[in-house]
């Protein structure tokens, strides 16, 4: 044994051993190691301690199904001692945890007797190899499993690959398409498209996401999306083309329905839009049908509605359109109800078809359609039902062709006529709130009327009794008396207002006067009669405007007022004028309460009293006055508050009126 080392030490062995690329060890017949080569070192990671280690330098070992190995299974110390070689994969673990596939080659080593005195082992790394086996069996198992067509072919565009996805979407087993050409899947007025993808496959480009269509076995033609990218060999050189074909029918059809869906919404939304602009019967019955119509694409609609009366009377309102209606009206909407009433079971769409099986029906379209040129030959009608659950019209759409007929929308017509019976719904219930409206400002106007009379006589007799000596009591009394008069005269003024507002009858009397003047007027007035607040007002010019001056006068009184009264805790109340070129602006600032956004957003409507002011006098409705009268002037009010902090009101109205009439009357 000791004369084994010197004759591998020689020069060839240093050589031809210790230089060579590939990792080698050598061990004696025990499997000591007795020597091993640079490139072993870096394979295990590792130097092992020569002359006490055995059979490997790994830190450790395993099988190549990744079992752990023993020292004594390893292929080394496996060998027989018979002068063979075996070559073995293993697999070993380098100190950082990384694991290398390597193939051990082992070869007995015999002195002159032919007795074995050791082995030399040679260990190859297949690492890289093993990993791109794995991912070459990993892609070729996502290529036959994908549900996307894959296909190569050379650049001559015949094919060379083909997947089990490709066979499912063109119907060809791979025997009987590899080798032929690619134009084989394509249209012949599709050839020009091979040839451009072939020149940009040539040109190293990709073509990402081609929408066209190719032809399957049974010669069908179907949507389908490209991918394509060229393929290289080992030197970079371009052999051909990998395409990925994706089947976009589905896709197709959803964003059919998409649009579909889409149109419908746009439609629905635009005959909401119109028929809740104006809460009008037949103007809303009228546009439905003629929307209805062009939607459905029907040679005549008819729309029908019947209204219960409060006397018990039904009223019906039809309206009718289309190319094939001949401008004649219905005769008789209340045959088409009793014709429809029992129709409609299910509350769901019915076709009559052909329409020839039902003789009324027929009859109906001949009346209305030009039957010398067209035939209305099938019927789509859909119910509209009230809140009740009542049935209280129809749509009616009528076909000449019977391919048009069957493409109707039926979700479409049903929403369309589910949105009418809202309108519908809405207008009636419109047309009595403005009927109780009515009866409701009559009944203002004649009781504020009446009130007015017998108010006047206890003013007068009041009045008198002022003039006769009474005592101090009395007096005080007396004046109390004369005072809530007053207030009650006061709100009488209002509601008579209200009243002639929401008629329409709102008279204004314009004059030319100085605004300025009628300002410090009213503050003057405010300063004898207030005993709680200051009135402050900057300088007053001369302003001339051409405006109703009882009117003007009202709004600031009662602007002042309220600064007054919802500034209990102040002592001051500021008036302020400005002026533009076109138009003069009065502010009246108080250092009360004040309020907030909300408030402010309501402060302007009918009967609004703000929370904690309810023991306060009024109705909550000298603002609402005040701007119906600015308006009127074509002016603008508004107010600037926050909580806590007082809030300013203003108004401004322009100098003169488009109509210089000594009488205006406008109208809501």
């Amino acid at each position: 044994m000791k004369d084994l080392f010197p004759r591998v030490t020689d020069r060839v062995f240093k050589e031809m051993f210790l230089a060579s690329p590939l990792a080698g060890y050598i061990c004696d017949k025990a499997g000591v190691l007795l020597v091993y080569n640079d490139a072993a070192v870096a394979l295990w990671g590792r130097k092992p301690e020569i002359g006490l280690e055995k059979w490997s330098g790994a830190l450790a070992s395993y099988y190549a199904d990744g079992r752990p190995m023993s020292l004594e299974a390893f292929p080394v110390a496996r060998q027989s001692e018979a002068d063979v070689t075996s070559d073995n994969e293993v697999i070993i673990e380098q100190p950082n945890g990384v694991r290398r596939n390597v193939l051990v080659y082992s070869r007995v080593l015999l002195d002159e007797k032919s007795e074995v005195i050791g082995s030399h082992n040679t260990l190859i790394d297949i690492t890289a190899y093993k990993q791109q086996d794995s991912r070459q069996a990993l892609l070729s198992a996502i290529v036959e499993s994908s549900d996307d067509a894959i296909v190569s072919k050379d650049l001559n565009g015949n094919i060379m690959s083909w997947n089990a996805g490709a066979q499912r979407i063109f119907g060809y087993h791979e025997t009987e398409i590899i080798g032929k050409s690619i134009n084989t899947l394509i249209p012949s007025r599709l050839y020009w498209e091979e040839e451009h993808i072939i020149q940009q496959v040539k040109a190293g480009k990709n073509v990402d996401h081609y929408q066209t269509v190719r032809l399957t076995k049974s010669g069908h033609e179907i949507p389908i999306s490209l991918t394509i990218s060229p393929m290289r060999n080992g030197a970079g050189q371009i052999i051909g083309a990998s395409k990925i074909a994706r089947e976009i029918s589905e896709q197709i059809r959803n964003e059919q329905l998409m649009k579909l869906n889409a149109r419908k919404l746009e439609t629905l939304y635009s005959i909401g839009k119109v028929i809740s602009e104006k809460l009008d019967v037949k103007f809303i019955i009228q546009t439905v049908i003629e929307t209805t119509i062009r939607a459905s694409v029907a040679d005549i609609g008819i729309c029908s509605y019947w209204m219960k009366e409060g006397d018990g009377r039904i009223t019906h309102s039809v309206a009718i359109g289309g190319t094939a209606c001949n401008g004649n009206m219905l005769e008789n909407p209340r045959r088409l109800q009793e014709l429809l009433q029992h129709v409609f079971a299910d509350r769901k769409i019915v076709r009559f078809d052909p329409l020839s099986t039902n003789k009324d029906m027929c009859t109906l379209f001949n009346d209305l359609t030009k039957s010398d040129i067209l035939t209305i030959n099938h019927c789509l009608s859909a119910p509209i039902y009230s809140a009740d659950g009542e049935l209280t019209g129809v749509i009616l759409l009528g076909y000449v062709q019977r391919e048009v007929y069957q493409g109707a929308d039926d979700e479409l017509i049903y929403n369309i006529a589910s949105q009418v019976a809202v309108a519908l719904e809405n207008a009636k219930l419109f047309e009595e709130v403005n009927a109780l409206n009515l009866k409701k400002n009559e009944f203002i106007a004649l009781a504020s009327h009446e009130l007015k009379t017998p108010l006047t006589t206890v003013k007068g007799y009041l009045q008198i009794l002022e003039r006769y000596e009474i005592n101090q009591i009395g007096q005080r009394f007396l004046g109390k008396a004369l005072k809530q008069v007053d207030r009650i005269e006061a709100l009488i003024a209002e509601l008579l207002d209200i009243s002639r507002i929401e008629a329409g009858r709102l008279d204004l009397y314009y004059e030319t006067f100085d605004i300025g003047e009628l300002i410090l007027d009213v503050v003057e007035t405010f300063r004898f009669s207030s005993t709680t607040h200051q009135i402050i007002m900057n300088d007053n010019p001369n302003i001339m405007v051409h405006a109703d001056k009882q009117r003007i006068e009202q709004v600031l009184i009662n602007l002042l007022s309220n600064a007054i009264k919802y500034s209990p805790e102040s002592d001051k109340v500021y008036v302020a004028v400005e002026t533009s070129d076109a138009a003069v602006t009065v502010k009246v600032t108080d250092e009360g309460m004040g309020m907030s956004l909300a408030q402010r957003g309501k402060i302007f409507t009918r009967f609004f009293r703000i929370e904690g002011t309810s023991k306060m006098p009024g109705l909550g409705l000298g603002l609402y006055l005040s701007k119906e009268i600015i308006n009127r002037h074509n002016g603008h009010i508004d107010v600037e508050s926050e909580l806590g902090k007082g809030a300013t009101f203003y108004f401004s109205i322009p100098y003169t009126q488009q109509d210089t009439d000594a009488v205006k009357t406008l109208f809501d």
